[in-house]
């Protein structure tokens, strides 16, 4: 009978050395090519970023593939997480990297773990569903153990005794230099200058490297090997779970009935007062009037798609008929007030124009929009809906495309047009908040002189004339220098081709 060696038994072969050593490359990668992202924000992610997300979504993806639990279906949610991930390649708009820095990584998890599920085409996205995954995702954190004692074998040699050769190595290391710091190099030292200036740089380099930085880079490098090693181990395995059928539940349909029907009363008299108002021609001259005007019709908006997804995911083919067409009538109303926030906020745009905020709500209107008419849909369709599915499937598929959208050249461009209306009264300085991923478009309009304010917008609001001159030279100026500022591996296309822009 053959012995077992310890790393035998922690698993350790050479395919999972492999992805050990691909979790360390993507840690140190980290600690090194994106560690000013603490100084400068997500405008210090660029090529560095690109890299680091393609090959960390490549590690877990191979491992699924060599283990055949994906098919051509799988491409319905790799696809736009690459494209998530190529987004950082392309633009600086901080609005959107920083929402894809904590969007990528929940939904890279949600979809890793559902591709290594069995029969993943046929499950239903149910409470059953959430529950399991929740605890699959968070299956991580029961192998850190594993994970650490995975990289001490990985480092030590064969048939030796972990603990005793650690302790061993540290106490050697210790020793050597506080012999070699308080005695060897100083004896040395005063008995040769040439030698003691020579030696002076390792002194130089020892505190350079047992700097505060070098230590927190350490521990990041750390935590983000472990976190990355336990994550392939927790969710590298095959993922499976009896199904239950919740389409056989059944509410009851005189409480359902009330519930909906007493909501439903409720969204009709909101709609009847607000009758006059729902579909309103213009906006007030009064910001104020108007600010509150349109934001609560897009708060309603808001809250009303989560209500309303809500209730389809607990009443949905769970009453009678009779519930089923209140349902129907209810997602109608509901439908018929998003229109009405969506209106509000086209008129709220044509008069003060784009900004992150409206170009974000106008592409939530649309999402909601689709949200609802594909909801309404259903009501109609023998086929039971998986709609928790559809939800997240529409979301990252939406997100992803907006996020290689030209989302500022698009703001831009669009309150430029829009400030030429007579009764515009959008204030173009405010566009100083755009990244430099819009720098050669804002210098070619300010040598054409299309950046000046509107006399007649300024006479209106009672500002003084000074203000038509507002100066971009300072804005241009701030990211030129922020451009320029950026390491080789923290620029993205729109930089350089912005740097071109410069160098001419």
């Amino acid at each position: 009978m053959t012995k077992t060696t310890d790393k035998e038994n922690l698993g350790l072969t050479r395919e999972r050395a492999g992805q050990m050593a691909w979790c360390l490359g993507l840690s140190l990668f980290w600690a090194v090519f994106i560690w000013g992202f603490w100084e400068k924000g997500v405008f210090a992610l660029g090529l560095n970023a690109f890299l680091f997300f393609s090959f960390a979504l490549l590690l877990f993806i191979r491992a699924g593939y060599k283990r055949k639990y994906y098919d051509k279906s799988d491409l319905a949610w790799i696809i736009p997480l690459c494209l998530i991930a190529f987004s950082f390649l392309i633009y600086d708009n901080p609005f959107l990297k920083g929402f894809s820095l904590l969007v990528m990584p929940a939904l890279a998890a949600l979809f890793i773990n559902y591709g290594n599920l069995t029969d993943k085409g046929k499950r239903h996205w149910d409470s059953n569903f959430v529950q399991h995954f929740i605890s699959r995702i968070l299956s991580f954190l029961t192998k850190i153990n594993k994970a650490v004692n995975l990289y001490i074998a990985l480092i030590l040699p064969k048939g030796v005794k972990r603990g005793r050769v650690i302790a061993k190595i540290v106490l050697g290391l210790i020793l050597f230099l506080l012999i070699a710091a308080t005695l060897i190099i100083p004896l040395l030292s005063s008995a040769d200058s040439v030698f003691a200036a020579r030696i002076d740089f390792i002194y130089t380099w020892l505190s350079d490297i047992l700097s505060t930085t070098f230590v927190y880079r350490s521990v990041v490098f750390l935590i983000l090997a472990l976190i990355l090693l336990s994550a392939l181990l927790g969710w590298g395995r095959k993922l499976d779970y009896s199904e239950k059928d919740e389409s056989k539940k059944k509410i009851d349909p005189i409480v359902s009935g009330i519930v909906l029907g007493g909501i439903l009363a409720l969204y009709l008299l909101f709609l009847w007062v607000q009758l006059e108002r729902l579909f309103v021609e213009g906006l007030p001259l009064d910001f104020k009037i108007t600010e509150s005007l349109v934001k609560s019709g897009f708060w309603q908006l808001f809250f009303l798609s989560g209500i309303n997804v809500l209730i389809y995911f607990f009443t949905y083919r769970k009453t009678n008929k009779p519930v089923q067409q209140i349902l129907t009538v209810f997602s109608v109303a509901s439908l018929l007030l998003l229109i009405s926030a969506g209106h509000r906020m086209v008129l709220y745009v044509i008069n003060y124009g784009l900004s992150y905020e409206k170009f974000f709500a106008s592409y939530t209107v649309l999402y909601s929009a689709i949200l609802f008419i594909w909801l309404i849909s259903r009501l109609f369709i023998k086929t039971r809906a998986n709609i928790f599915k559809f939800v997240i499937f529409l979301f990252l598929w939406m997100f992803s495309v907006v996020t290689i959208l030209p989302v500022e050249a698009i703001i831009l461009n669009t309150n430029i047009a829009l400030a030429q209306r007579p009764e515009s009264r959008i204030r173009l300085f405010e566009l100083t908040m755009l990244s430099p991923d819009v720098l050669n478009a804002v210098k070619k309009y300010k040598a054409t002189s299309v950046l000046k304010e509107s006399v007649d917008y300024l006479e209106r609001e009672g500002e003084v004339k000074v203000k038509e001159q507002f100066d971009w030279q300072p804005w241009i100026d701030k990211q030129e220098k922020r451009i320029a500022d950026k390491r080789w591996y923290e620029k993205n296309l729109m930089n350089m081709f912005n740097n071109t822009g410069i160098n001419k």
